[in-house]
């Protein structure tokens, strides 16, 4: 489970992010719901399944999310 500074997730620098990331994996990575890696996406631009979860491109395109987004 992702993990923030003092318990809540808030806007930080990037140079906090990466500090932050370096030593508490996930950090705040967004990792998907399907297959446990990190989306290499942020909550502005997510991909969600049906149960509201974020999932990578990948799993996207392995899934009948993208048949019914098409």
């Amino acid at each position: 489970m992702n993990e923030w500074p003092k318990g809540y997730r808030h806007a930080m620098s990037q140079s906090d992010h990466e500090e932050w990331n370096a030593s508490h994996y996930p950090g705040t990575l967004q990792m998907c719901a399907e297959c446990g890696e990190p989306t290499g996406r942020c909550e502005d631009d997510s991909i969600w399944n049906d149960d509201d979860e974020p999932i990578c491109r990948g799993c996207w395109l392995h899934s009948g999310e993208r048949e019914a987004a098409e």
